[in-house]
């Protein structure tokens, strides 16, 4: 029977568990935690190189991964919270990349029974192993946050299809456009543009996984038609989308869908 391939979405994280066919080219717009379900993967970072069936890849790095067979993989945290957890569980490290999960063989079996289960958890039931295993001791993180830099991306957030200029983005808190640039940088960890084309991946996932249709759901993302959404997904995710949404097997799509309530009709202007 062919595996489960699950992706579960929140505000906060997002989940994959399915197959890697090859090589796989990521250009990392949030933090990754990453699982090898079948045999231990290569990740390349520069001249840096590490083989694990955990690893913990950082934000705004361009890392190659070699091999194949079923993985798991969430998306962090935006601030950069679950990584702070996670950092120091992991027992390598080769340049920016660790390796080697201190609860990973625990993490695996249970990886390995949604792969095969007739019904895999709901979305609450992932949502919970995650942050136990994200933050087992439930710690308060000590990463500190600019508020500037939260409200800008809460109005990213809010107004999702629109391309606010960085310049209303930066007086909406206060800030120049190259003090906003640096900070945001410094926080996020990728430039303005490339969190909003994370957040429009993010936001047209949850669409289809709410009913719509892919080419509906891109453009009330703010992509400018279907073929945009999979260009951008394949540069940020190293992956065409139907290699998630049509792989022969059973698809398991979930989303969080109540931070959408209040996303802007399709058509409608700007604020």
């Amino acid at each position: 029977m062919p595996a489960n391939t699950l992706l579960y979405l929140w505000p906060q994280r997002t989940f994959y568990l399915g197959e890697l066919d090859g090589a796989v080219h990521l250009q990392l717009a949030a933090s990754v935690l990453l699982f090898a379900l079948d045999a231990p993967l290569l990740a390349r970072c520069g001249s840096h190189s590490l083989r694990a069936s955990s690893l913990l890849l950082p934000v705004g790095e361009k890392v190659v991964i070699e091999g194949g067979g079923r993985i798991a993989l969430c998306y962090l945290d935006v601030f950069g919270h679950d990584l702070q957890h996670l950092s120091p569980r992991l027992q390598w490290q080769r340049g920016p990349v660790r390796g080697a999960l201190a609860e990973q063989d625990a993490a695996l079996a249970w990886l390995h029974e949604q792969s095969q289960a007739a019904s895999p958890v709901t979305l609450d039931e992932l949502a919970a192993w995650l942050e136990q295993l994200i933050n087992p001791q439930q710690q308060s993180a000590t990463v500190r946050g600019d508020p500037r830099i939260a409200r800008v991306v809460e109005l990213i957030q809010e107004d999702v299809a629109c391309n606010r200029q960085i310049a209303e983005l930066a007086a909406a808190v206060g800030l120049n456009v190259s003090r906003l640039t640096q900070l945001f940088r410094q926080q996020v960890g990728i430039p303005v543009r490339r969190y909003r084309q994370w957040h429009r991946l993010f936001v047209t996932s949850c669409l289809v996984a709410g009913g719509a249709s892919l080419t509906d759901a891109a453009l009330q993302a703010g992509f400018s038609d279907s073929a945009h959404f999979c260009h951008t997904f394949r540069s940020l995710a190293g992956m065409n989308p139907s290699q998630i949404l049509l792989r022969p097997g059973r698809l398991f799509l979930q989303a969080d869908l109540r931070p959408l309530a209040a996303l802007p009709d399709q058509g409608k202007e700007c604020r």
